[in-house]
């Protein structure tokens, strides 16, 4: 990224683009154009690159409706085990209270 910034900052010659097509040396256009389109080319190729590494990354990561999902599963199984241990309270009350009644000391 800082190369482009370099690139577009400065130029090495001014362009006098109606004085070289007069001269004819070259097709009028600037001479570093090539080295400008090398390192344009370049940093595309590592764009390309960084950007297929993000898209994999982000296959990896969960989305909205991933969590949604999730979160309405715990939801349901955290509900049923809720019910699970009042009701297993309740049968150790009972329990607890039927020793207490009937057992005479």
């Amino acid at each position: 990224m800082a190369e482009l910034k370099q690139m577009t900052g400065k130029r090495a010659q001014p362009r006098n683009e109606k004085s070289r097509l007069a001269a004819g040396d070259g097709g009028g256009y600037v001479v570093d154009m090539n080295a400008r389109i090398a390192k344009l080319e370049g940093f595309a190729l590592d764009t390309r690159d960084r950007l297929s590494r993000i898209e994999e990354r982000l296959e990896a990561c969960a989305t909205k409706s991933d969590v949604k999902d999730l979160e309405s599963t715990m939801h349901k199984e955290l509900h049923g085990l809720t019910w699970k241990l009042i009701g297993i309270a309740g049968v150790l009350v009972s329990m607890v209270y039927f020793v207490a009644t009937q057992v005479k000391t």
